[in-house]
C-alpha cells in the first residue's frame, strides 16, 4: 500500500507542473494508501511545502474559487472532447464506451462545482 501511495505522490508531483494530469486526486489517493501503510510517510506528505497549496483543498478548510471550477470544468471537459475524438476516429469509439467517457465527466462536473461547499445550516 505504501508504495501505491508513493507512486500516486509522484503522479501529482508532474500534475503540478503539466496541465491536463491532475494533482488533487492523486493526493488524495497518495494520502488514503499512506494513512493505512504508513503514518509517518502521510506526515511527511502533509507537512512537504512543494504540496501546501493543495492541502486546505484536500482538508477542506478553503473553498476552490468559482474561477478555479470553471477552469477545472473547462480543461476536463476538453480533455473529454478530445478522448472521444480521438477514440471515434480510432475505430474504438463504441457508443457505449462513448457513453462511459461522457457519463464520467458530468459526474465529474457536478462533484468539482460541489466540491469545498459550507453545508447548509
Amino acid at each position: 500500500m505504501a508504495s501505491l501511495g508513493i507512486f500516486f505522490v509522484g503522479v501529482a508531483a508532474v500534475g503540478v507542473f503539466l496541465p491536463g494530469i491532475p494533482t488533487v486526486g492523486p493526493l488524495l489517493l497518495a494520502s488514503v494508501f499512506l494513512t493505512k501503510s504508513s503514518p509517518a510517510l502521510e506526515r511527511r506528505l502533509i507537512r512537504n511545502p512543494f504540496f501546501a497549496g493543495y492541502l486546505h483543498y484536500l482538508d477542506g478548510t478553503k473553498e476552490l474559487s468559482p474561477k478555479a471550477k470553471l477552469s477545472s470544468i473547462a480543461l476536463m471537459w476538453l480533455s473529454i472532447g478530445i478522448s472521444c475524438v480521438v477514440l471515434h476516429f480510432s475505430g474504438q469509439g463504441r457508443w457505449w464506451l462513448l457513453s462511459i467517457v461522457i457519463l464520467a465527466g458530468l459526474i465529474g462536473t457536478v462533484f468539482i462545482w460541489r466540491f469545498g461547499r459550507k453545508p447548509a445550516e
